[in-house]
């Protein structure tokens, strides 16, 4: 049996509102849950419902400081989509198209039960009354933390109630239309991962928060606790959300002018608790097992899996129980490569199968064959599931080269993190001597270079191809390589500067050999910078893989607000959001995007202006993604520096996939 085991409670911290359990609190080392605060554009009403949502932030900073703003002017679907991922509390206050309405006499799975949000960001002259519905069918795809709660506050259809307006057709609903309103309005949340969707439509949240980071009361009781509760509740079994119940709580005594009663509500989980909010399937720490590079897929050899991969359908291919790595096995290290993709855009690998995933593992140019390294978690039946990201009817061919698994046990080997070390650069005749010619192996030393003692069996780094003369890729991987190795680590065309983050067993005498994929009489620079490695034994870290979890978007307010300038290295907080303050590294993917200048980006433990060695470089206008294994600095700090010309900025994504523990 797989050692996959249930999330403890993340966060959560005694208040004073009265609970039906304990108000102990969770030690402060327990990983933070994430809070995402939504505004969207409400014309004249913006800066009020603004203030409210920063009253309801400064009420979650009490308990967790992963709290993320995604206010109108620059409350977009991607910004919004983005923040969202992982959160365990989402909040919105906006418009919000329900069903049934006056206007359409149809469910309209893309308008209604929704956000209005911000068509296009704050460059619009009249942003904060220009807004877009995005329905249900875009809520399904936000990706909460499981049995996340969503607080929808100030939205009229959400409670079951009108429009508030005089008009004829509008006015107090029935009571079966407010209940399909109900129904309706948690259906796209409670598909986004929510276990309780609860509106409340004129009150404010402070009190919502505060019972909600108490331990051991169900969130019924948090609903009917609130202090604005009528006791007039009437619940049934939800038409629209299977096992969940309906709950509504009208205002008989106090009808609005038009005769409206309905403006508090609730969808959960029957018996859903405080505790279990965010709590989904988590991994056991693991050791690691290096193996020489294994081709576990290749869409166009019918290996894996056979044909092409088409847009938005995913696939899965199985990866335990195959070439020896066994079925205990929960992440695996590798490389992913798209070839001859028919557009530009993006593939995601994960465990579970995802047709809109809201983040992406690899970024890519029509045509391009590329690669990025990896390190990421297997589903519960020791397999993988990747998605073509891109229009519909695209299609791309898919290889992924596994290079390592981990296992929940402690028969593998441990991580030992370094400040990131260059041990090869053949342009300076520094690791190697001279340019590496195509089909000729060529070896190097790693141990006792960089940190990396003559006990380690694998190391993680970057290697970097430039002043390529031909297009194809390059090998690198233990002892000597042959001619022809049998799968590949980094794609490029011809004059490309590309990087590419790997995970490689060392050979018996503690080197690498690279060989150069091309035509006779081409040649290549090679850059190799080391970041850590591992040893046989139990005095490094154990790794904790999970699911991909986004905790920097420049571009979305998240972990750090607007663009990175260069030469200005930024520190991002990555412990207490998610990761655990005892975690010393973590595995990731990172993805520059909107550059104004080419170049390279440097991720580390330390904040340094002109660093030395480089996490992923590209050129003007790419959407470039890498994997990164990096070490955490002081306080659980990761420091981002854009190395490009003075005055350049870029936008900077990073998305955790695990992390290691002493």
């Amino acid at each position: 049996m797989r050692k996959i085991v249930l999330a403890l409670a993340i966060g959560l911290i005694a208040s004073s509102v009265g609970a039906q359990g304990s108000d102990q609190k969770v030690a402060a080392s327990a990983p933070q849950p994430k809070v995402v605060i939504v505004v969207g554009a409400v014309e004249g009403d913006t800066a009020s419902y603004r203030a409210d949502a920063d009253a309801t932030a400064n009420e979650f900073l009490k308990f967790t400081s992963n709290v993320v703003k995604v206010y109108s002017p620059n409350a977009t679907w991607a910004a919004v989509s983005n923040a969202a991922l992982g959160a365990s509390y989402l909040v919105y206050l906006g418009h919000g198209n329900g069903y049934p309405n006056p206007y359409v006499s149809y469910l309209q799975g893309a308008k209604d039960n929704g956000m209005g949000l911000n068509c296009s960001d704050g460059s619009h002259p009249q942003s904060d009354s220009y807004h877009c519905y995005y329905g249900e069918n875009y809520m399904a795809t936000l990706q909460l933390a499981p049995s996340a709660v969503v607080l929808l506050n100030h939205l009229c259809y959400a409670s079951g109630n009108s429009e508030p307006y005089p008009s004829p057709g509008y006015g107090k609903p029935s009571l079966a239309t407010a209940q399909t309103r109900i129904d309706g309005f948690g259906s796209g949340f409670i598909r986004g991962g929510a276990g309780a969707v609860i509106a409340e439509g004129l009150g404010g949240l402070s009190s919502y928060v505060d019972a909600l980071f108490v331990h051991g009361q169900t969130i019924d009781h948090v609903w009917k606790s609130y202090p604005g509760f009528h006791n007039n509740v009437s619940s049934w079994a939800s038409s629209r959300n299977a096992g969940y119940t309906a709950q509504m709580d009208p205002d008989i005594s106090h009808p609005a002018s038009d005769g409206d009663i309905y403006y508090r509500s609730m969808v959960s989980l029957p018996g859903l608790t405080t505790d279990q909010v965010g709590a989904g399937v988590t991994y056991a720490p693991t050791t690691y097992h290096p193996v020489p590079p294994v081709r576990m897929l290749d869409s166009r050899a019918n290996n894996g899996l056979s044909g092409k991969f088409v847009a938005r359908v995913p696939r899965t291919f199985q990866i335990t129980g195959r070439d020896g790595i066994p079925d205990g096995a929960t992440a695996v290290t590798g490389n992913l490569t798209v070839a001859g993709p028919s557009s530009t855009w993006a593939v995601y690998l994960g465990p579970y199968p995802l047709a809109s995933p809201a983040s992406s593992t690899i970024n890519f140019d029509k045509g391009n064959t590329t690669a990025n390294g990896v390190t990421v978690a297997l589903s519960d039946t020791g397999s993988l599931s990747a998605t073509y990201l891109s229009l519909a009817g695209q299609t791309t061919d898919l290889v992924f080269d596994l290079t390592g698994y981990f296992t929940p046990d402690t028969t593998g080997a441990t991580f030992h993190v370094l400040d990131p070390a260059r041990l090869v650069d053949s342009r300076k005749g520094f690791g190697v001597s001279g340019k590496l010619s195509a089909k000729v192996p060529k070896p190097f030393a790693v141990w006792g270079h960089g940190g990396v003692p003559i006990d380690a069996i694998a190391v993680t780094g970057n290697v970097t191809v430039t002043n390529a003369t031909g297009g194809w890729a390059l090998y690198l991987g233990p002892g000597l390589a042959p001619v022809d190795p049998p799968a590949s680590t980094i794609n490029f065309a011809k004059g490309q500067c590309l990087a590419n983050n790997l995970t490689v067993p060392l050979s018996d005498t503690g080197s690498l050999t690279a060989t150069y994929l091309a035509s006779a009489g081409a040649t290549t620079d090679l850059v190799f910078d080391v970041t850590g490695y591992y040893t046989k034994d139990l005095s490094g870290a154990r790794y904790v893989p999970m699911t991909p979890l986004r905790l920097l978007d420049s571009r979305a307010q998240n972990g750090l607000a607007g663009k990175f300038t260069a030469s200005s290295p930024r520190v991002l907080q990555v412990t207490g959001r998610g990761v655990p303050a005892e975690a010393v590294a973590i595995s990731g993917n990172m993805i520059v995007v909107n550059e104004t200048g080419p170049w390279a980006v440097f991720v580390g433990p330390k904040p340094i202006a002109k660093p030395a060695s480089s996490s992923i470089n590209f050129v003007k206008g790419d959407v470039r993604a890498n994997g990164v294994t990096v070490a955490l600095g002081t306080g659980g700090t990761l420091s981002f520096t854009y190395m490009a010309s003075s005055g350049r900025k870029t936008d900077l994504v990073l998305d955790v996939t695990g992390y290691f523990i002493p």
